[in-house]
């Protein structure tokens, strides 16, 4: 997909492992300037480290806590500050809570809201002002879940917090598209990130209840999101953009 996105300035946030970083890097390769943000300093110097040196586009990182408005606005600061302009940002941030719902206390629960819910409000209403102010159109993309089409147990923050933003992406691209921004969620199935590597005999179990029998790598998932920012798909909007073997009508 090398030039797809030439040219083209993107803020990727969670880029510091997995999904994320996946996506930072397969921008960077198909042309882009990206600015991958995330938590964890450590992790965003090794994805740019990744980056080729043949490659077209260009990678910076910014270390930001997606939960903080201050920092989301500097991110974006920071970034047009380097880039002149902005085309796109993925808001891919995220976190996890695994517990009975009777067990959840509150701090967990907002945890994770503030962090997927919120945070992903606070990266692409920033990256909307901007769009809008440009008046030259572009596209936002959030990382959903599977699980807010296809509940799993144990998981109700999460799945409330991705259902939110799967509710809030349809209402963005309605709002946002005579604006010429195209809107569209990623929905992710069970994907061969680095935690759930960890997790011996995880994805092996988990291919077996999928209709292809196998879970998806993160560079599948980058490159549909390259294919989704690029000008190759200038009337997708709106889109549940589900790479999860199956796992949504399973």
């Amino acid at each position: 997909m090398d030039g797809f996105l030439q040219g083209k300035n993107i803020v990727v946030t969670g880029a510091e492992s997995g999904i994320g970083r996946a996506i930072a890097l397969a921008c960077t390769q198909a042309g882009a300037h990206v600015c991958a943000a995330g938590l964890v300093g450590e992790g965003l110097e090794e994805t740019v480290s990744l980056a080729g040196a043949d490659w077209e586009g260009s990678i910076t990182h910014r270390r930001v806590d997606i939960r903080d408005r201050g920092q989301v606005a500097a991110l974006f600061d920071f970034a047009m500050s380097r880039f002149g302009w902005l085309d796109a940002a993925v808001a891919n941030a995220g976190v996890i809570a695994l517990k009975p719902f009777q067990d959840l206390e509150l701090e967990e629960w907002e945890r994770v809201i503030s962090v997927n819910l919120t945070g992903t409000f606070l990266t692409l209403s920033n990256a909307a002002r901007i769009l809008i102010r440009q008046g030259r159109g572009g596209s936002l993309i959030a990382t959903g879940s599977s699980t807010a089409v296809r509940a799993i147990p144990n998981s109700a923050a999460y799945i409330a917090s991705k259902g939110g933003v799967h509710a809030m992406m349809q209402a963005l691209a309605l709002e946002l598209g005579p604006h010429n921004i195209r809107v569209n969620t990623l929905v992710p199935g069970q994907t061969a990130t680095p935690p759930l590597r960890a997790i011996e005999g995880y994805l092996d179990n988990a291919a077996k209840t999928l209709p292809l029998r196998q879970v998806a790598e993160p560079e599948e998932l980058a490159r549909y999101v390259v294919f989704a920012l690029s000008d190759a798909a200038p009337h997708m909007t709106g889109t549940l953009l589900k790479v999860d073997s199956g796992r949504t009508i399973a």
